[in-house]
């Protein structure tokens, strides 16, 4: 299940454009599989056929087909200095 805060809404609105979950590279080993947090970028994906294309309060968000459906995450802003970015929270490696 994906959410958006509204200070995220209301950042993505303000750039006027469609946001979308980049999915790092999954590092898989005999043991163990883990796969980083994605990161959430402004605009259209390169591949749009590896992704899903979701309307979420009124944004366009382009989901990865892989993105674990069973996580609770939360598309929210993170503020560093002053310089704002869309950030996932909620993920666990997996």
């Amino acid at each position: 299940m994906l959410t958006i805060t509204d200070a995220a809404i209301e950042y993505i609105r303000k750039e006027d454009n469609s946001i979308y979950l980049e999915m790092p590279k999954l590092i898989q080993n005999c043991c163990f599989y883990l796969q980083e947090c994605p990161s959430v970028r402004f605009g259209t994906p390169r591949d749009p056929e590896n992704y899903e294309q979701r309307a979420l309060s009124g944004i366009a968000v382009f989901v990865p087909h892989r993105l674990p459906e069973t996580l609770p995450l939360t598309i929210a802003v993170n503020v560093f200095f002053g310089f704002r970015r869309l950030v996932v929270e909620g993920w666990s490696f997996c």
